[in-house]
């Protein structure tokens, strides 16, 4: 039996013998809850700003990349319109050589920076969203709260998101999303600092 399979029957193990227990407390529901972390990262603005600078740091760092393939399809053009084995020639070469080390060291450099940056801001939202979630739990007896992916089977959507959706763990809940009572607590928490 593999390790999802073993994980699996685990589960409905113990789901199982919470409903007997709950059933014979007389309890009519589990304390289970799901969160959409895919929702809640669309739309929580706080998170949103913080992470606007990396964004917009992107974006120029794209600009600064195309302005080098440009220079570099300069140069790959002067090489077809010069005579191979010339000085020209080779001068041309060794400067398109040079001028792709520079970008591929931009791209990379430009886009550690941008992932080191959102990794922290992500890493802190982790950190508030997980105390905040532990609250809520506590709050209302939760045991266990699921993390439930967006999931919707549109036509027009990618095959990735499709395949996303398809491959979702919740299939069907019912009045366990308890998603928007953890943005209300973010925002209050953001509108409080």
């Amino acid at each position: 039996m593999n390790g999802k399979k073993l994980a699996a029957s685990v589960c409905g193990l113990l789901l199982g013998v919470h409903l007997t227990v709950a059933s014979a407390r007389g309890e009519n529901s589990l304390p289970i809850a799901i969160l959409n972390l895919d929702r809640i990262f669309k739309s929580h603005q706080p998170l949103l700003d913080q992470l606007a600078p990396a964004r917009e740091e992107a974006k120029a760092l794209q600009e600064k990349l195309q302005l080098r393939q440009a220079e570099i399809e300069t140069v790959a053009n002067q090489i077809r319109k010069t005579e191979p084995n010339t000085p020209d020639f080779q001068r041309l070469q060794a400067q398109l050589l040079k001028l792709n080390g520079e970008l591929r060291q931009l791209a990379e450099s430009g886009q550690q920076a941008i992932q080191k940056k959102e990794t922290t801001v992500y890493l802190a939202f982790y950190r508030t969203l997980d105390d905040e979630v532990a609250k809520y739990a506590k709050a209302k007896g939760l045991k266990l709260v699921l993390r439930q992916q967006e999931g919707s089977l549109d036509e027009n959507q990618t095959l990735q998101e499709i395949l996303k959706s398809l491959n979702r763990s919740i299939i069907y809940q019912d009045g366990l999303d308890i998603t928007d009572d953890i943005l209300k607590a973010l925002d209050a928490r953001a509108a409080n600092k």
